[in-house]
């Protein structure tokens, strides 16, 4: 008995259908030449009768009583016989019709007779044939054929099956896999592809190509995951090994009060951090933002105004170029933290100036924020848009540092309104982001 796993299987049911076909099709055929057989024979028959007749009846010298399962008789002018013999049952009463075909039946058995006047002659010559259907040479076509349909049917279902398995057998490859992956978590398993360039091979392909984007997403969180707990990690201990400090050895408020502004300072990091997270996280999973016409000239202006306190402090120059005022739609406190992580970026880094222009070709806006910092070197261009990613040059953490999430939420922006954003450094030339905008308020829509 055949299990229900294989029971259900698209190999075992396609089996079975082409089976049942093809031992349909073969009853068929067997039926057709059967009835084609008989049909021939009976026709062959036919056409014998009457010729042996007319022939005979031309040259009676040749007579003879029975010849090759046909009997010939003579009867005279009164319709007595008067030579040969009937065959058994054969009706004597019938009357002569000249060279017309005609039966007659007794009982199971039906006989065909032809009846010819003798050349020369007033006697009556009658040929008589039993109506057996096939030939000897139909009945055994049809037996081989009998006796091989059986063969040839196991044959074709056998091969069929084996073609078919083997044809399935990529589907199988990738269940088997799937389930691998379920029951392992190893999303680096891959479907053994075939060199053969098929539907089923091409289905290998994509889900090769589907896992491979799975592990890519679950390497990217398990990493976010660790950057996230080795983020947190640090101002947490501070935090605790501050409280402890002031519960146990600080000696006066003075003391106090520097733990307390402390543990504020850090605890201030990870709410920031976490608020970094949840906005990224919105931005990632697609949520809708309201888009405002504005004056993205104005924007960029108010953003450099307010920090430029903060870059005399440090002992930089900040400078502003803006040769265009065309309005804008977006969303403007996005476009803000957009700016704003920018130039914070670049704070970090500058030795001595940090340049913005802001400019318009006509068909884009385009935002530049160049410093003159390190640089970055050309293979950890593209990872700075990971998330957590810190580079590992003279860029290195200082006390104004981030966590790595800030150019990470600017692209995210940045293509949330349909641009893009680019980097362009050298090692110790400095670095310079181009942002890209396109032009989406047409003359019509201004106000």
């Amino acid at each position: 008995m055949l299990s229900k796993k294989h029971k259900g299987s698209i190999v075992y049911r396609v089996t079975l259908w082409y089976s049942v076909f093809i031992v349909i099709f073969f009853a068929l055929m067997l039926g057709v030449a059967y009835v084609i057989g008989v049909n021939l024979g009976d026709s062959k028959g036919q056409q014998k009768l009457q010729h042996s007749a007319l022939e005979l009846g031309q040259e009676i010298e040749d007579y003879e009583n029975f010849d090759d399962g046909i009997y010939y008789v003579i009867y005279n002018k009164n319709d007595q016989r008067i030579r040969g013999s009937l065959p058994r049952g054969f009706d004597t009463k019938l009357g002569f019709t000249d060279e017309q075909l005609k039966e007659t039946t007794n009982g199971n058995i039906t006989y065909q007779y032809f009846d010819v006047k003798i050349k020369d002659s007033t006697e009556w010559l009658r040929a008589i044939r039993v109506k057996a259907g096939l030939s000897h040479e139909l009945k055994m076509f049809l037996l081989a054929l009998f006796l091989v349909a059986p063969f040839l049917v196991v044959g074709i279902v056998f091969g069929g099956y084996r073609i078919l398995k083997k044809a399935i057998a990529p589907v199988d490859n990738l269940t088997q896999t799937a389930r691998a992956i379920t029951l392992s978590q190893d999303y680096s398993k891959r479907i053994i592809v075939s060199e053969q360039n098929n539907e089923l091979s091409r289905l290998a392909l994509t889900f090769n190509t589907m896992l491979a984007s799975i592990e890519r997403s679950f390497e990217r969180e398990r990493q976010f995951n660790n950057d996230v707990s080795h983020e947190l990690r640090t101002p947490l201990a501070v935090i605790l090994a501050e409280s402890e400090y002031a519960d146990k050895y600080a000696k006066d408020e003075a003391e106090l009060k520097e733990s307390a502004q402390i543990i504020r300072q850090q605890a201030t990091m990870m709410k920031n951090l976490v608020d970094q997270i949840l906005e990224l996280t919105r931005l990632e999973n697609g949520q809708t933002f309201k888009k405002n016409q504005l004056d993205l000239a104005q924007l960029v202006q108010e953003r450099v105004t307010a920090q430029q306190k903060i870059f005399e402090q440090r002992g930089l120059k900040l400078i502003c170029e803006i040769t265009e005022h065309e309005p804008y739609l977006g969303d403007e406190l996005l476009l803000q933290r957009v700016v704003d992580n920018l130039l914070s970026n670049a704070l970090k880094f500058a030795k001595t100036r940090v340049k913005v222009s802001l400019t318009n070709n006509g068909h884009e806006h385009l935002l530049t924020i160049k410093d003159d910092g390190p640089g970055i070197a050309l293979d950890q261009q593209e990872k700075i848009w990971h998330k957590f990613y810190q580079v590992q040059t003279a860029r290195n953490k200082t006390s104004t540092q981030g966590v790595g999430l800030g150019l990470a939420l600017v692209k995210n922006i940045v293509e949330l309104h349909g641009g893009q954003i680019t980097v362009k450094s050298q090692l110790k030339k400095g670095t310079e982001f181009r942002l890209y905008l396109p032009n989406n308020i047409s003359e019509g829509e201004m106000r």
